[in-house]
């Protein structure tokens, strides 16, 4: 922390999102770096269980119970005395039945709300918002090998794509692609006083904050429910296709959103959030390497060493590097911290 940091130390910063995979870590990182945290959460259990994890921090940490996101006044309120937002929440599930309903409209109408309450309240400096990989990609481009994508790509579809598809994928990758451009419309056409920061991460894996209020793995978000079923499903299995070919370290995208906070020059800029390229390959020939014997012969053993097959693209985030001082662990520690953590808590 320098005496230069855009948002300074002992600020309050409200996290949406903050009771999720990404928005404990998120909070974990602020409250270590000395910030006061508003946690958006849906209901008061949420809110309790998110106490006993950061219980030493008590002094730092408080909540506002919001059930809808898309609520005005709600959120009016729970921004009052708040220097700068993290927007996290946005609906990230497959098993939706109406899309415009379950994924399009909370993400655009949560992101606008965010944005028309943080612009009635005079203190707010800044907002960083999550978006995606999802709102990079054009998947109509197909695979693309030899194609580093950057944050200067943005996926070409609209609001309109995402409720006539029938592929919950593109419903999803329509959700992040419409509420994101709506944010920098919004910036441009109301001129706020905040400026804004986005962030588009790939799959995000690593282990939990805390497994103190874990009650039992079907709790695991999507993401890392991947990484616990394929290394444990047994050595004979297959290694399953690598869908998603991207990722980023939890604890790498915490601290990008506390960069995002403090660097200056991160002013209204958009930025890939990427480690790079993996493949379920190497993360089974990891996870057998580094862990112990009896979790380690669990991991399928597929064709070691095996490179990604099909090529595909790849990721650049040398901006994030450069603007916000990222650096980014490769893909073994995130899946080992994660697995090992899961099998302790079993016992």
């Amino acid at each position: 922390m320098t005496s230069d940091s855009f948002v300074p130390e002992g600020s309050t910063v409200l996290v949406t999102g903050g009771t999720g995979f990404i928005g404990a870590h998120c909070i974990q990182i602020l409250l270590e770096q000395g910030f006061n945290v508003k946690a958006a959460a849906r209901s008061q259990e949420k809110a309790d269980q998110m106490a006993q994890v950061f219980d030493k921090y008590k002094n730092q940490l408080s909540f506002g119970i919001i059930e809808d996101i898309t609520d005005y006044n709600s959120l009016v309120n729970l921004v009052k005395g708040c220097t700068a937002i993290l927007h996290l929440a946005s609906p990230y599930t497959y098993a939706v039945n109406d899309f415009k309903k379950e994924l399009l409209d909370p993400a655009l109408k949560g992101t606008l709300t965010i944005l028309e309450a943080a612009n009635q309240e005079k203190s707010i400096k800044r907002i960083v918002i999550t978006s995606s990989f999802a709102a990079v990609f054009d998947a109509t481009k197909g695979l693309q090998p030899g194609v580093a994508l950057t944050e200067r790509d943005f996926s070409p579809l609209t609001y309109e794509d995402g409720i006539k598809t029938s592929d919950p994928a593109v419903a999803y990758r329509a959700s992040k692609i419409v509420s994101e451009r709506a944010a920098w419309d919004f910036v441009k056409d109301k001129r706020p006083a905040f400026d804004i920061v986005v962030l588009c991460p790939p799959m995000v894996y690593g282990p939990l904050v805390s497994t103190k209020t874990l009650k039992s793995l079907d709790q695991l978000n999507f993401s890392n429910s991947t990484i616990w079923n394929m290394a444990t499903s047994g050595s004979n299995s297959s290694v399953p296709p690598t869908k998603g070919p991207v990722f980023v370290d939890v604890r790498d995208l915490a601290y990008a959103h506390y960069q995002s906070l403090v660097v200056p020059e991160a002013s209204n800029q958009r930025f890939m959030v990427s480690a790079g390229v993996f493949s379920n390959q190497e993360i089974c020939d990891a996870l057998r390497e580094q862990l112990s014997p009896a979790r380690a012969k669990k991991v399928p053993v597929g064709t070691p060493n095996k490179i990604l097959d099909p090529e595909h693209f790849t990721t650049d985030s040398t901006k994030a590097i450069e603007v916000l001082g990222m650096s980014f662990r490769p893909v073994n520690e995130p899946v080992v911290d994660l697995v090992n953590q899961l099998y302790d808590f079993l016992g």
